[in-house]
């Protein structure tokens, strides 16, 4: 017999005896299975018993025979046996510390993965002798165990999730608390402590689905995160008595430590609150060279560097200095280490003091020393370690040592390099904008190249004379008033370190016991919502008026009858008791009392009619006489009482008509001519322009010149072409003939001779003529600093220093081909809708004559970004202006041309539009125009009101009333262009106007902030006021349009008796495209007992979705019905509280374009708005108050719309989410 057969005869013999051997040992495995089961189900007090199947089992798991222990293990891991849950319920039973030793030993065999953390596993793989290399690698021989073990690994992560399914975490949990709490210094308590931090680390990292996140929370919830903490402190004081183990247990909690850092919302208060913070700052500091713990120590550093109490401890403690020796110990490799340091430096880098031990230790120069290597590193990894030491070079910038320790040569060449060497790719476009930043920050601070003061300054003195006023009041805080991007669940005031609550938007509001007025009668209580709590009462009654004082607004109602009609009205409506209005009259007749004396504005309104002896020692009786003998001889179904049309010829052109209104107008700044465009009505193209697609490269090269420009500013002309403070200075002898004008026929005629100078010869200047001293005209500045580049400086706000974005104005002496740069260099927003698509404006006067199209979209190479240009008050010295920047290339030269930030629509023009319609109105139609008010430089603001004619078939005084109001904000000319679509439509001769104003009574201010629009203020009025702020108590006085509109609603709501079935106030938005709603839910509100009233939906919703399906411009997906707490004074929260109009809208239209429907990639034009503004009174017209009609397939189909509207990225750009502008209500 061969040696070959004889092997062969042995292998066939040994075969058998190993398989009769696994058997037996399967067989025992099952045995010792079965047992643990009875005992479980029978015996559960048995101690004994459970250490010596506990005992059996752990000693199976570490048998030197790999087969037994695989065994065993298949048995744990087979969801079927149920030895997992069997071995927890010992667990958490037992009281033997044996018996729970030997359990969380088996658990840890069974849950923790043999690969990571470098730790060392039950299953050695020993490494092949040299000399056999490759003989196993012919035979593969040498995979064999890292696949096994890959395996085993996935069946311990499947019985991982089993594990967490059956609560185990919280029973491990348990244990936990329980063991540390005894603490007896037993090797066995040490060893199960060991174990349980093992299953838990193995546990807590892996929170990539529900489950684990849910092990994660249960940990959380029950104070894990505080047990870990504490025994990472009892664990450094063993550590200094050398007890053995220490060092591996301590490895153990951090790494446990690290992913519930990340998830702990309270993380870093919890640290704080136990000691440990200078106890984590000590551990970096003794373990920052140890690789196994320096990256689970950098993600808990990071985490409590994120909040403010902490850092400061951690800096006191020196953790910059152990920073600067981690940063050098990690060295330049791009790792996730290394962007853990840079990450927790940012983060750091916020506070001041730590800017300085920056700057001291020289950590910044080593920040810089890896910046420098930006183009050895490679991916994202890249793009997160230069972003974050970025990040904290502008944060020292905010301080003077940061600033000076940047300017060296050395450092801002570093920078500079960056800037020339920058791949041209989309991903490094936001770091070339921070490095240009950082530059920009670090040279010497640039003010404006304009006065502190602005020549837009009106004085109040004179009005508030006499009263009890005072101003200026509290100004509005950007931050507070205009964020619409932070939302408030509930009713308590977040008390974390982000708060952006201000106190002033509430300065108003007095909510002493005193002010809280209330009526005995239920007649003349607050028409409010049913259950209102008292939180929402507090809002209400410290505005209540007095009904003494509204009673006098029925003269606006003139509609509804005389006076006497009005009190028969209200008293059917009253159950028998008598009227409000009723009893007033009764207690005045028979008596000498005198009316009480009217507010400022009303009294102007007054005098302007034929009842100027109201005022003074008149009796009442002789006041409603005079104005009954008013309504009752304007018998037309046209009638205006507005001064400002007095004289005007019925034959007159429209521009004769405009340039005698705007000669009549009171400005702050006298005005020199009329806009051209303006004169002309105003409209653009009706033609689709398409968003601007930005050139990034355009956008790059004049980022590098801004930049250039802030270190060379002598290799730039810098001659100054137009002066607005200068021109005014000029006529500061004539101010009081000029600011106080008059309607008297001396007042200077403003006309406009634009034709006659496009048909001069051409003179090819080398330099651009401007001109803004026309209504809504804003700019202050114009510096020539090339051959073609002009930067501009805008007006800011009447009696204010900020608020720039809108801009209007005039430039000459151009020549046509060539391109033309204009840098508007004080905008004040963090980002614009110039970065994603939008255009300016522009008006040719030779296009115009030619007769083409009027405003078009023009522009290229735009781009919007900081500069260099700091901010001249102390409070936000360190703060850059941005640039909105773009080339024009004229279609003509020696042409006159416009340029604005969107297509604008003067006071000036509103009057003449209202002239118009009162010389073309439809037969049955009703249109009033009336004075509301005077406003503060005494231009008039119009109240409109339109209906049919009153008819026995349909009595006007039962039609619902429709309450509209736009422009309270005067740089969202976009609002008036939406109103005069609604108008056009409302006295309009189709059908469809003639039902509405047969269904309906409309009043209408169509601009509420006239003198913000005349003097081309952005945000506010003559009081640095934002009046949208003002609803919830606004002054007689010093916001008179606020005061009365409001007065009206109330007058409707508390005396009337029948409050609007909607109210729409209408704005424009700089910040989202498309049209959309901002409506009123109280299961939105921030206020918890609004939540708790019973909402009906569909009286809210019905509008919004019918605008959905009539106007393709409306977004339905952008909309929303949040009501929030710094949003109570605005038009839209107050009349939705405070008077009870369910259906109280924003609407609020883009400056931009549209980003989804037919029009989607297009801007919006004239056409558009004014289309919008007839589709609403289309939706109108389909509107029905009783729940018998509504469209119930609307309403079904209302989530689902607003589902697919609400696409990600398609409400709004990411990136202008965290703004706090002024763009909401």
């Amino acid at each position: 017999m061969s040696a070959t057969d004889s092997s062969a005869q042995t292998q066939e013999i040994k075969k058998p005896k190993h398989k009769s051997y696994r058997m037996a040992d399967d067989s025992a495995a099952d045995c010792l299975f079965e047992r643990l089961r009875l005992h479980q189900q029978r015996a559960p007090d048995s101690t004994e018993v459970a250490r010596a199947i506990t005992a059996r089992i752990n000693s199976r798991l570490t048998s030197h025979d790999k087969h037994v222990r695989q065994s065993t293990l298949d048995k744990l891991w087979n969801k079927q046996s149920g030895a997992i849950q069997m071995l927890l319920s010992i667990l958490e039973s037992s009281r033997d510390t044996p018996t729970s030793t030997y359990i969380t030993s088996i658990l840890r065999e069974v849950l923790c993965l043999k690969q990571g953390k470098g730790k060392k596993t039950s299953v050695q793989i020993e490494a092949p002798p040299p000399n056999r290399k490759k003989e196993n690698k012919k035979s593969g021989k040498e995979n064999k165990a890292p696949l096994n073990k890959k395996v085993n690994n996935l069946a311990r992560q499947q019985c991982a999730q089993h594990f967490i399914s059956l609560n185990g975490s919280q029973s491990l949990l348990r244990t936990l608390i329980a063991t540390h709490s005894k603490r007896d210094g037993n090797v066995g308590t040490e060893l199960m402590l060991q174990d349980l931090v093992w299953i838990l680390a193995s546990l807590a990292p892996r929170a990539n689905n529900l489950i684990r996140q849910q092990c994660v929370q249960d940990f959380i919830s029950i104070k894990g995160t505080q047990v870990i903490i504490k025994r990472v402190i009892g664990t450094m004081h063993d550590k200094r008595d050398r007890h053995s183990g220490t060092e591996l247990i301590l490895q153990d909690l951090i790494w446990i430590l690290a992913p519930l850092s990340s998830r702990d919302s309270k993380f870093a208060m919890k640290v704080r609150m136990l000691g440990c913070v200078r106890t984590m700052h000590l551990i970096l500091k003794g373990h920052f060279t140890d690789n196994k713990l320096i990256f689970p120590l950098l993600v808990i550093m990071k985490q409590l560097a994120k909040n403010v109490v902490t850092t400061s401890i951690l800096i006191r403690d020196g953790v910059i200095a152990t920073y600067e020796r981690v940063l050098v110990s990690l060295g330049f490799i791009p790792t996730a280490r290394l962007r853990l340091c840079l990450d927790a430096i940012d983060y750091f880098s916020k506070n001041k003091v730590c800017c300085m031990q920056i700057v001291k230790t020289g950590l910044s120069s080593v920040l810089l020393r890896v910046f420098d290597r930006w183009d050895r590193y490679e991916g994202r990894m890249r793009l997160k370690i230069c972003a974050h030491i970025l990040q904290t070079l502008q944060h020292l910038c905010n301080i003077k040592a940061g600033r000076r320790a940047l300017c060296t040569k050395k450092h801002v060449q570093t920078l500079h390099r960056f800037c020339s060497q920058c791949p041209d790719e989309p991903e490094f476009d936001g770091l070339l904008a921070r490095v240009c930043s950082v530059i920009t920050l670090c040279l010497k601070h640039q003010a404006l190249p304009v006065p502190a003061s602005s020549p837009a300054s009106f004085n109040l003195s004179p009005i508030l004379k006499g009263t009890n006023t005072s101003w200026p009041c509290h100004e509005d805080e950007e931050d507070a008033a205009n964020s619409d991007s932070k939302t408030i669940n509930s009713d308590l005031d977040d008390d974390g370190p982000d708060s952006d609550i201000e106190g002033d938007e509430f300065a108003d509001i007095d909510f002493e016991d005193g002010e809280i007025k209330t009526d005995a009668n239920d007649e003349e209580k607050v028409h409010t919502r049913s259950g209102d709590s008292l939180q929402s009462a507090l809002w209400i009654n410290p505005n209540e008026r007095e009904i003494e004082d509204l009673k006098k607004y029925f003269i606006y109602f003139k509609e509804f009858g005389s006076y006497n009609k009005q009190v028969r009205l209200v008293k059917s409506r009253s159950n028998s008791r008598g009227s409000i209005l009723e009893d007033f009259l009764s207690s005045q007749s028979g008596s000498n009392r005198v009316m009480p004396t009217l507010n400022l504005s009303l009294t102007a309104v007054l005098g302007s009619t034929d009842y100027d002896s109201i005022t003074g020692s008149s009796h009442t009786t002789s006041f409603f006489q005079g104005y009954n003998k008013i309504q009752e001889s304007s018998s037309s179904t046209s009638y205006s009482s507005l001064k400002i049309h007095k004289d005007i010829s019925k034959y007159s052109t429209f521009a004769v008509v405009y340039s005698t209104i705007s000669s009549r107008v009171r400005s702050v700044i006298p005005f020199v001519k009329v806009a051209y465009p303006d004169m002309m009505g105003g409209q653009g193209s009706n033609q689709p322009e398409p968003l601007n697609k930005m050139e990034r490269s355009a956008c790059r090269t004049k980022l590098l010149s801004c930049v250039d420009r802030a270190i060379n500013p002598e290799a730039y002309m810098n001659e100054v072409v137009y002066d607005l403070d200068q021109l005014c200075s000029s006529n500061v002898i004539n101010v009081d003939t000029t600011l106080q004008k008059s309607f008297s026929s001396d007042s200077l005629f403003l006309s406009n001779n634009d034709e006659q100078e496009i048909t001069k010869v051409n003179t090819f200047s080398s330099r651009l003529s401007f001109e803004s001293r026309f209504e809504s005209g804003n700019l202050r500045k114009a510096i020539q600093v090339g051959p073609r580049e002009y930067e501009l400086i805008l007006m800011p706000d009447v009696n204010s220093n900020k608020r720039h974005q809108w801009f209007y104005f005039e430039v000459r002496n151009m020549q046509q081909g060539r391109p033309y740069i204009f840098n508007i260099v004080n905008c004040e927003k963090s980002d614009s809708q110039f970065n994603f698509g939008m255009k300016p404006v522009m008006y040719s006067v030779k296009e115009a004559v030619m007769g083409k199209a009027g405003w078009v979209r023009a522009g290229s190479d735009i781009c919007y970004y900081k500069n260099s240009y700091h901010y001249a008050n102390q409070k936000n010295h360190n703060k850059c202006y941005l640039t909105v920047t773009f080339n024009i290339e004229f279609p003509h030269t020696n042409d006159v041309c416009y340029l604005a930030y969107h297509f604008p629509f003067t006071y000036s023009m509103m009057l003449a539009r209202i002239w118009e319609w009162s010389l073309q109105m439809p037969s049955g139609a009703y249109l009033r125009a009336e004075p509301l008010c005077y406003s503060l430089n005494n231009n008039e603001i119009p109240l409109l009101t339109i209906s049919a004619e009153d008819t026995s078939t349909n009595p006007i005084v039962e039609r619902e009333i429709i309450f509209l109001t736009a422009r309270v904000h005067p740089g969202e000319s976009n609002a008036s262009w939406v109103m005069d679509g609604t108008l056009d439509c409302l006295l309009g001769a189709s059908t469809a106007a003639a039902a509405l104003r047969a269904k309906y009574v409309f009043k209408i201010v169509p601009m509420l902030n006239v003198e913000g629009v005349i003097n081309g203020c952005h945000r506010c009025g003559l009081t640095n006021e934002d009046l949208n702020r003002r609803w919830c108590k606004p002054n007689p006085v010093l916001h008179p349009s606020i005061y009365h509109t409001k007065g009206l609603i109330e007058y409707l709501v508390r005396v009337w008796k029948k409050p609007p079935l909607v109210y729409c106030d209408y704005h424009g938005h700089s910040r989202k495209k498309n049209v959309f709603f901002y409506g009123c839910a109280g299961a939105e509100s921030w206020c918890s007992n609004d939540r708790l009233v019973q909402d009906e939906p569909v009286n809210y919703l019905m509008l919004p979705a019918l605008m959905h399906r009539i106007s393709p411009a409306f977004a339905l997906g952008s909309c929303s019905f949040r009501v929030e707490r710094e949003r109570e004074s605005t038009a839209r929260v107050t009349v939705w509280r405070h008077l009870g109009v369910t259906r109280s809208y924003t609407m609020e239209a883009s400056f931009c374009g549209f980003d989804r429907g037919p029009f989607k990639g297009f801007h919006l034009n004239t056409q558009h708005l004014q289309s919008v503004g007839s589709d609403f009174c289309e939706a109108l017209n389909g509107l029905n108050d009783t729940v018998a009609n509504v469209d119930i397939q609307l309403t079904k189909d209302l989530n689902g719309e607003a589902a697919v509207d609400s696409e990600q990225g398609s409400g709004s750009d990411s990136v202008l989410k965290t703004d706090s502008d002024e763009d909401f209500d």
